[in-house]
């Protein structure tokens, strides 16, 4: 077994986070938990022996089914009508399944099982996990907390060698002045970008992949859909937050044109903006680069990142031993020691990540904040006319309040239908 005092923890775990009582230990009497997902979502904890200890320590087997993303919710609630998901436990994500499943009364809301103390030590150190699967007052996830940034965070690099060529300001002085703001960020773009062989076209630019949505819209400090008093999502493409970043992302990109689509990791760019992933490579490229969070936008009250994307795991509206299987699964993947757990992603993300001293101070004093503070924008929940009146604010057709204001009421009712609110 991996700790002698395995069987006092889970039956303090239990208590604590699946309302069992302290005399009756977790036994599942042999019952089979299904965990479906597009990927294996067991592979870790089974190649470390922890999918064995928890099968004989509640009394139950694991399994893992593998359902392909096109097919993941017409297959749950198929599995849901069937009464075949009494022992599942759903892989969801706040892009392609839980805005949906949720809408269909396909998922259980945990809190009003489990009690809102089972979300206490995650609401402290990963409360944005917790608010992405959390609709009208109602919670979703159990057992996984996923922490920001991650894996899909974005980042924003700069190339060192291109910022001292061109005799630009240090994003890193800019940051410790509080100076680096969208105000500074484009006066350094527009610095940057340079005809250099004369034939009228920019050959070096500000800035590469610049998504005006998710990045400008993160940068400024909002969402793309808000919750009001009672927890109904209300369509916010009409605020002055998001129309403010439109408005940037417009200028940036079509009419002072500093931005680009590729080039960074071949010198041609001053500033790119990185995915966690995609630094991977980055440190692999031999590039003199900086690490530095989002310039801040006007409305926004703190230096963010991006993050649009995040998963967990939500149990169907039928399960039928909630509390049981959920303390399966928190023995899987709760971790034991909040505090420490927290406090070694952090330090894995600045020894991986941080390409020098100066990125490693910013990002161990930032990246705490925005554990707490970051958001993961809710983009999966615009409408078709949402993004189509985007674009043509976009284009230049018309100004962002002309656009995002003639299709509010549509983007509003399609989050209402959506989500049954």
């Amino acid at each position: 077994m991996k700790r002698l005092n395995m069987l006092i923890g889970v039956v303090i775990m239990s208590l604590l986070f699946a309302n069992v009582a302290l005399a009756n230990p977790v036994d599942l009497g042999g019952k089979t938990i299904t965990v479906t997902g597009a990927i294996d979502k067991l592979e870790g904890v089974r190649d470390e022996g922890r999918l064995a200890e928890a099968e004989e320590l509640f009394n139950c087997k694991i399994e893992m089914l593998i359902v392909p993303v096109d097919v993941f919710n017409e297959t749950m609630v198929t599995r849901l009508i069937s009464g075949d998901s009494e022992y599942d436990v759903w892989a969801i994500d706040n892009g392609d399944s839980f805005f949906p499943l949720v809408g269909a009364d396909a998922l259980l809301p945990v809190n009003k099982v489990l009690g809102e103390d089972y979300y206490a030590e995650a609401r402290k150190y990963a409360r944005p996990a917790v608010d992405a699967f959390s609709v009208a007052g109602n919670t979703y996830l159990i057992s996984s907390f996923e922490t920001l940034p991650n894996g899909a965070t974005t980042w924003l690099a700069f190339n060192k060698d291109l910022f001292e060529a061109e005799g630009l300001p240090d994003p890193y002085e800019l940051y410790r002045n509080g100076e680096w703001n969208w105000d500074n960020f484009h006066k350094i773009a527009l610095a940057a970008t340079k005809d250099l062989d004369g034939d009228g076209e920019p050959d070096q630019f500000g800035i590469e992949n610049l998504y005006t949505w998710a990045y400008l819209v993160a940068s400024n400090g909002s969402n793309l859909f808000v919750p009001d008093e009672t927890g109904k999502l209300i369509y916010n493409w009409n605020s002055e937050a998001v129309m403010a970043a439109m408005s940037f992302g417009r200028q940036l990109a079509s009419i002072d044109r500093v931005t680009t689509t590729g080039g960074f990791s071949e010198g041609s760019v001053l500033m790119s903006f990185q995915a966690t992933w995609q630094l991977d490579g980055l440190k692999d490229s031999g590039m003199r680069y900086g690490l530095i969070p989002f310039p801040k936008g006007p409305h926004a009250d703190d230096h963010y990142f991006y993050t649009g994307f995040i998963g967990t795991f939500g149990l169907p509206a039928n399960s039928a031993e909630p509390d049981k299987i959920a303390a399966v699964m928190d023995y899987l993947f709760m971790p034991e020691d909040w505090e420490g757990y927290i406090k070694q992603n952090y330090e894995d993300l600045v020894n991986s990540y941080a390409p020098d001293i100066e990125s490693a101070r910013i990002l161990t004093e930032w990246l705490p904040r925005y554990g707490q503070k970051g958001e993961i924008l809710n983009y999966p929940l615009a409408a078709e006319e949402v993004w189509n009146a985007y674009s043509s604010a976009m284009q230049g057709e018309k100004t962002p309040a002309e656009a995002m204001n003639a299709v509010a009421a549509q983007g509003q009712a399609y989050v209402d239908d959506l989500l049954g609110q």
